[in-house]
């Protein structure tokens, strides 16, 4: 359990219940285009929503009327809408095209009549998400700008490096928005930062990937802060 808690860095998938295929038949499905909404904002649906295929992605609409990012969710994994609460104004859009499958609580019950063990996947893909944001709500209070990319970065570098012609490669598509959504930062400030840290030769990100060359000097700099 611990390993699947550690492995969260983006906000992603988080913990996959691929299992639960197994039990489409008790739930319903529905297949959305990219750009359509599987949620809108305050709507009550009583349901878990389980992504088949593609990619959904969560947003929280501020009283101001901006769009929050909150997560992305890939290929089985779970989001509770089974539970209401006032004023989330949640909205899940389909990033991809994208197929679902819809459980009530008490398709639900059923399903864990059958498979108990799918009780676990399913209290492991949300203590997943528990673990991310209260690690998140963390970094936003402990560390300064510049340390919560850098430890963003050095994370990846750990989770999904790979030493390549003398360099460290992270295989990744993760524009400077994202980056900016994650770490709670405004998208020029990291636009800076990479800035400073492509001139000082420690890394370069381009469109798909990040390449470090220098991982000592970007795990030294979390805790020096870096001036851009």
């Amino acid at each position: 359990m611990g390993e699947v808690l550690r492995g969260c860095v983006l906000p992603d998938t988080f913990y996959p219940v691929e299992n639960l295929c197994d039990y489409l038949d008790f739930g319903s499905q529905r297949s959305y285009r990219k750009g359509e909404a599987v949620l809108l904002p305050d709507e009550v649906l009583g349901k878990i929503i389980f992504v088949l295929s593609g990619r959904l992605k969560v947003s929280t609409i501020t009283p101001d009327g901006r769009e929050k990012f909150i997560y992305s969710a890939g290929q089985y994994c779970l989001m509770d809408r089974l539970f209401s609460f006032e004023e989330d104004h949640i909205l899940i859009i389909a990033v991809e095209d994208s197929k679902v499958c819809f459980f009530t609580k008490e398709q639900l019950l059923m399903v864990f009549k059958q498979d108990e063990e799918l009780i676990i996947d399913v209290l492991r893909n949300f203590a997943s998400k528990v673990y991310y944001f209260l690690n998140q709500t963390n970094e936003l209070n402990l560390y300064s700008p510049s340390a919560r990319i850098l430890r963003l970065l050095y994370e990846l570098y750990k989770s999904k490096g790979k030493y390549k012609n003398n360099t460290w490669e992270i295989n990744i598509y993760l524009p400077n928005k994202g980056i900016s959504e994650i770490t709670g930062l405004h998208f020029v400030t990291v636009s800076k930062i990479f800035g400073y840290l492509k001139r000082q030769k420690i890394l370069k990100k381009t469109k798909t990937k990040i390449i470090i060359y220098d991982v000592e000097r970007l795990k030294s700099l979390i805790d020096e802060g870096i001036t851009y």
